[in-house]
Parts: C-alpha cells; structure tokens; sequence
C-alpha cells in the first residue's frame, strides 16, 4: 500500500512543503474545492503549517524512478523503455492520473510498466520554471 502524501511550493518562496493539504475551501455547490495550507511535522516534531501555491498541490504516486526518488504527479520523467513497442525511445513526460493509473503522458503504458521495462528518472516538475 502506498503511503498518502502531498507536495506543494511554499507561497513566496523557492522551496516545496511535503505533508496532507490543510484548509479545505468549497465552492457553494461542493463542485470544486481547492486547499490553501499544507501541514506538515518538522524535524523537532512539531506540526507545522505552510501557505502554498495552490496550482502546484501534487499527490505522491507511490513509485520510484531508478535513484530511488519519489516521483509525484505534475514531476517530469524521463523514460527509456526497452520493450518491443518503442526500443530505445527517450522521452520528457509529465506524470498525470488517469484510467486508473499513473501515465507518463501521451505515452501508451502507465508509469509503473515503463519502470518494470526500462528507466525512467525525475529531471524536474512542471512548477519549476
């Protein structure tokens, strides 16, 4: 079972915040709703509050790319797969939710499949600029 966990950019500075999204905002018809905090422990074991960017909120997928970094949604991968469909392709894609599954996307396999085929490592997010 994977674990739960979020990842957003702290509002106003560089560095991201990892923790569950706090401060849960609904729109009258309970359609929509967005988060506006993270809470987090701190290293003294305190639990702590950041204000984030609210377009960056990024759910943990539960996989690792090939140096054992956590790879979430909105992260950029770079995938070499060795299977019979795309032998020695290398591609930058965005790690998206969908069919039930995470996707590199516009590919034709779920993340988890081009990590059992071939490599697939972070080089970067779609919040970074």
């Amino acid at each position: 079972m994977r674990k739960i966990k979020f990842r957003a950019k702290i509002k106003g500075h560089k560095g991201n915040v990892y923790g569950v999204p706090h401060n849960v905002y609904m729109d009258k018809h309970c359609n929509d709703k967005w988060f506006d905090s993270m809470q987090y422990i701190a290293d003294d074991g305190s639990v702590m509050v950041e204000y984030i960017e609210e377009d960056t909120l990024s759910q943990y997928t539960g996989l690792l790319d090939k140096k054992g970094v956590e790879i979430y949604e909105g992260d950029v991968v770079k995938c070499i797969s060795k299977n019979e469909f795309s032998k020695g392709l290398a591609s930058s894609r965005n790690v998206i939710w969908g069919t039930c599954a995470w996707w590199a996307e516009g590919t034709m396999f779920n993340l988890a499949e081009f990590l059992d085929y071939g490599k697939c490592e972070v080089i970067g997010n779609i919040h970074e600029s």
